[in-house]
């Protein structure tokens, strides 16, 4: 139900209830009116009627003048004597006025008789007809003592049911006339509301863009501007927190390391193509559980252990089998409740390919220089024990020994210097300039080196590079 009918229906409602009271009412004050006007009207047609009988009048004059006067009034007229025989009545005859009983004993003739008037509503004995009977004491040598006047109550209740019908009658068009101003005022008033209305809907469905119209200055009036300053400020908040997602998305989707966001109910809530090309995914995985997306079972348990609040997960080495690369995880809660459950965790993959490439290099770079310090080392070590020993002395042998030892102490010391070297172009404090190399110079001169340490290895060593060929 609309605003306007509830409030047609509240206004229809409460004008039905206020005529049916006014209705009532009026009912009961016509319904009394006619009734007092009536009985006002019977006594002072009886008093006239008691003014006119205070002189003498024979019997055949008194029955004629009630039947008359009965004719005329409208009433049944009863003419009582002092002993409460009726001399005559309007509605009877001479033979059905002998029958009548004595009507002393009737209330109104009995108050008449002390107070000069009486009145009574009953059923009467003689007809069997409901009466309202006013009775005056007439003072005066005449033989008639009681003048009665009675009215059918049938006849007051016609005339009353007339005038309610009139008060009915114009309640029922006051109502049918009330209701048009009613209706016009209503939908003026539900008019600014339901085209609020329309426009919240609208809103809701995503047109931002629609005004509530704002007319006068009333309390509707300022409401249409509150709402349009809230849909403006909506707009705003809208656009801000759009903003705010592109940028995220962009940050999301730029950084390097594989990233993912999982909810507290296990399902994946933010990814970026790096995590998606780590573990193959081909499709959107927002939405699926983390089982159904990464099918590592170690990771899906640690990722179980960070969701429970316990710890923060740290270089714990991944490898994918669909790349063949090597990944360090580093797993977090995310806005952990005072229960100690998360409402999610943050993972980052970081590709350590490289470095564990890198480090194997260094591993086996300082395996072989370990292996061409030692070679030197132990000859070096070799000849000066033999010197001690006796070498010395042996004069055609000890400058060929200290020569070899001087040559393999000036490998180590190239060795070192080589060393040295690669650490400053490690750490940038030398830069390489890119020049062109003759790989047939460079590799004859890799060749006399080999050859200067390993002199044995003399008739093993053949170079053949052309002259022409440079890199």
């Amino acid at each position: 139900m609309t605003v306007r009918h509830k409030l047609l229906t509240v206004l229809v409602v409460t004008a039905l209830v206020t005529s049916a009271v006014l209705a009532v009412a009026s009912v009961q004050l016509v319904r009394d009116a006619v009734r007092d006007r009536y009985t006002e009207r019977i006594a002072a047609e009886t008093r006239l009627l008691a003014a006119w009988l205070s002189g003498e009048r024979s019997p055949s004059e008194l029955q004629e003048f009630a039947v008359r006067s009965g004719v005329r009034l409208g009433y049944r007229v009863t003419l009582i004597a002092d002993d409460g025989t009726v001399l005559a009545d309007s509605s009877q005859d001479e033979a059905g006025l002998a029958r009548m009983e004595n009507h002393s004993g009737r209330p109104e003739v009995r108050q008449a008789m002390l107070e000069g008037t009486g009145d009574s509503e009953r059923l009467s004995d003689t007809t069997g007809t409901r009466y309202l009977y006013h009775a005056v004491r007439v003072d005066g040598p005449g033989p008639v003592r009681i003048v009665r006047a009675a009215l059918t109550t049938y006849q007051v209740e016609k005339a009353q049911l007339r005038y309610v019908g009139l008060v009915v009658l114009v309640a029922v068009v006051a109502l049918a006339l009330l209701c048009t101003p009613a209706y016009l005022a209503v939908r003026g008033l539900s008019k600014p509301l339901e085209i609020m209305t329309a426009a919240a809907e609208r809103a809701a469905g995503g047109d931002l863009g629609v005004e509530v119209p704002r007319t006068g200055g009333d309390e509707i009036a300022r409401m249409a501007e509150s709402v349009n300053r809230m849909k403006s400020a909506l707009v705003r908040k809208i656009e801000d927190v759009d903003a705010e997602r592109r940028l995220l998305a962009s940050v999301v989707s730029g950084i390097k390391e594989g990233l993912l966001l999982i909810g507290p109910d296990r399902r994946v809530r933010v990814s970026n193509e790096s995590f998606r090309r780590i573990f193959g995914v081909t499709s959107e995985p927002e939405g699926l559980l983390l089982a159904e997306v990464v099918r590592n079972p170690e990771v899906n348990r640690e990722l179980d252990v960070v969701l429970a609040g316990q710890a923060e997960i740290r270089e714990m080495v991944v490898r994918s089998p669909e790349t063949g690369r090597s990944f360090e995880l580093h797993a977090a809660p995310v806005q952990v409740e005072p229960g100690g459950r998360a409402n999610g965790a943050l993972a980052l993959f970081f590709d350590i390919t490289r470095l564990e490439a890198l480090e194997n290099v260094r591993q086996e770079f300082v395996a072989n220089v370990s292996h061409e310090l030692r070679t030197p080392l132990t000859s070096i070590r070799a000849f000066v024990e033999t010197l001690l020993e006796g070498g010395l002395d042996d004069v055609e042998n000890r400058e060929r020994f200290l020569r070899i030892v001087q040559r393999h102490a000036d490998y180590m010391g190239e060795l070192i210097d080589d060393l040295t070297d690669l650490s400053r172009i490690e750490t940038g404090a030398v830069v390489l300039e890119r020049a062109p190399v003759q790989l047939g110079e460079l590799a004859r001169d890799a060749a006399a080196r080999v050859l200067h340490r390993h002199p044995a290895a003399l008739g093993e060593v053949h170079v053949d590079v052309p002259e022409s060929l440079s890199a």
